[in-house]
């Protein structure tokens, strides 16, 4: 068969496969940021929830070597403030309700006349907050984790 200007060569058919690596490549990116949103704090609730098996187990010494406490705060203090004299009790069921990345702190201070004035500190914060619903009882409990070595204590706000 000639081609010729009256009959001219078929055009070819488009390609499928830059369509597709175009739909792919799209999917993964929101599959990818999906799963940072979901994961991004895994570690720190992966933390809190070993100190919190341990206190349902009753083994307050696990939990006091996963709190990494400070020389300051014995476990005699941690007992009082995680033991069964406390005001939920001995923890029995626990539930993670939330995660808070500490942004801005507002300190109020003392200011002239009396009168107290409000501190905004801002900056790259070391850790998060974990509110933890201990025994369901409300208030949720607050946990700071520290980013780096994953210490527990209590929020410094």
């Amino acid at each position: 068969m000639s081609f010729s200007l009256l009959n001219p060569t078929p055009p070819r058919p488009p390609n499928p496969w830059r369509k597709r690596l175009v739909i792919a490549a799209i999917v993964l990116a929101v599959a990818g940021g999906l799963a940072y949103w979901q994961f991004r704090y895994y570690p720190e609730k992966r933390q809190v929830g070993r100190f919190m098996d341990a206190l349902v187990a009753a083994d307050y010494r696990k939990a006091y070597e996963i709190w990494n406490p400070s020389p300051t705060y014995t476990y005699p203090n941690f007992l009082e403030d995680w033991g069964e004299t406390t005001v939920f009790g001995r923890v029995h069921t626990y539930e993670i309700v939330g995660v808070q990345p500490a942004r801005e702190l507002l300190l109020q201070v003392p200011g002239e006349g009396g009168r107290r004035r409000v501190i905004e500190l801002s900056g790259a914060s070391s850790g998060l907050v974990v509110s933890v619903r201990i025994n369901g009882i409300e208030p949720a409990v607050r946990i700071w984790v520290e980013r780096g070595n994953k210490s527990l204590s209590f929020p410094p706000f």
